[in-house]
């Protein structure tokens, strides 16, 4: 009797596991699509929270009260990146709204005429295309084209600054919370306590190396190729500055994308001086800055490689959109962590140290 009803409580028990497996799986699922809008906002807050950690730890020693700490170190961030990260952003697809609806009017093909005539070096190359080709239709598709995107972006301002509310919002409570949000991811891994300590410092040291070593990096350089552009009278600076920033945040490939063509163009119009000063400014400081800020903003030892980091920037763009730029980087870095440590446990061997 007592041999019968076993099996009977053992199947009882394994549907019982097998449902609540189900059900769990579907409130995961239900409470990743609640936030799946939000996840630029909280992917940019935890990343701000990690690469600000320091200035925060220090205003707390001063204050003594992690709520007005986290309030002080909110604001503080909101001012200094946020904020003017948005403007920036809004300021060049303004610039490049404004570059489009010139394109549209019958005026631009004029004026390329004209400079054409007023370059013979540059006519020769040139004019067999505009002889061969509408160019007012080519203008007007491009443009229209250009507009569509720019205004879309530009109509989603009212998403942007919902992102950054949210961005400064979470980024206060993980401020004040850090030992919560720390234990409540390590509740969820299924992993030793050594493993969750390297894997999270694994993590932590690549979102360091990504966003110090690459986006700050790239945002100096974007900074002063604007200046310089600004002061030799080549615009729209902003806009120009911004590019030359976001080819500078692409591996292999770098700011010079951007500051050599304005240079030939400066040489193609005969401003000899400026050109020549840019080209220094460009190869001099505005191209190895990477060289230089890396080591002193991140260290050696945390150098990413270019070809995976490439290939996770542009896979995390695809599956994330603009949050990818650090997800991407960071689900790469989380995976071989997770190799190494599988490879380690089965070895028994210890998991090497992060400085």
């Amino acid at each position: 009797m007592g041999s019968e009803s076993l099996p009977s409580a053992q199947a009882r028990f394994d549907w019982s596991g097998v449902t609540l497996f189900l059900i769990s799986v579907c409130v995961v699922v239900l409470c990743l699509l609640l936030v799946r809008p939000f996840l630029p906002g909280i992917t940019w807050a935890t990343v701000l929270a990690i690469v600000t950690q320091r200035p925060y730890r220090w205003i707390l020693g001063r204050l003594k009260n992690p709520s007005f700490a986290a309030a002080v170190t909110t604001v503080l961030v909101a001012l200094a990146i946020v904020v003017p990260s948005i403007l920036i952003l809004l300021s060049a697809g303004g610039h490049v709204l404004q570059v489009v609806r010139e394109f549209q009017t019958t005026a631009t093909e004029d004026g390329l005429r004209s400079f054409i005539a007023s370059h013979p070096r540059v006519a020769g190359l040139l004019q067999n295309l505009m002889d061969n080709m509408n160019v007012s239709q080519a203008f007007e598709k491009g443009a229209s084209a250009a507009a569509m995107q720019v205004a879309g972006f530009l109509g989603k301002s009212i998403k942007v600054f919902t992102q950054a509310i949210v961005t400064l919002f979470i980024l206060f409570f993980l401020y004040r919370d850090t030992a919560q949000a720390v234990g409540f991811v390590r509740a969820f891994l299924p992993l030793e306590g050594d493993e969750t300590d390297y894997l999270l410092r694994r993590i932590r040291a690549a979102i360091h190396a990504l966003v110090l070593g690459r986006f700050a990096v790239s945002a100096i350089q974007g900074l002063l190729a604007g200046i310089a552009y600004w002061a030799l009278g080549v615009g729209p600076a902003t806009l120009l500055g911004v590019a030359t920033m976001l080819f500078a945040l692409i591996p292999a490939v770098g700011a010079f994308v951007i500051w050599m063509p304005v240079v030939i163009y400066l040489l193609l119009i005969h401003h000899w001086i400026q050109a020549i000063i840019l080209l220094a400014a460009g190869s001099l400081v505005i191209s190895t800055l990477d060289n230089v800020l890396y080591p002193i903003l991140v260290g050696t030892q945390l150098r990413l490689h270019t070809a995976p980091i490439f290939l996770a920037m542009l896979g995390g763009v695809f599956f994330f959109g603009v949050s990818g730029l650090i997800l991407g980087p960071v689900i790469f870095s989380a995976g071989e962590s997770l190799i190494l440590i599988w490879r380690k446990r089965m070895r028994g061997e210890a998991l090497p140290a992060i400085s």
